[in-house]
């Protein structure tokens, strides 16, 4: 009974070591990455929208819909 309790306590804490090395290793892998790969800021132009009336965009929302369900 011993036995099997310490090798039961033994896996638990190699297991537990390798999850947290994992995670420390993960977070350092990111810190590096958003260090020197930074994403490039996009500008943000502004949305131009037809001039098209909101009876017309339900129109076209309603043909989608209808489109999709005959499948």
């Amino acid at each position: 009974m011993g036995v099997g309790l310490t090798i039961t306590l033994v896996g638990m804490l190699v297991v537990f070591c390798f999850l947290a090395l994992l995670v420390v290793c993960s977070r350092l892998m990111s810190a590096l990455i958003v260090k020197f790969f930074p994403e490039a800021e996009e500008s943000q132009a502004p949305v131009k929208r037809s001039a098209g009336s909101p009876e017309a965009d339900i129109a076209v929302a309603i043909a989608a819909v209808k489109a999709f369900t005959k499948s």
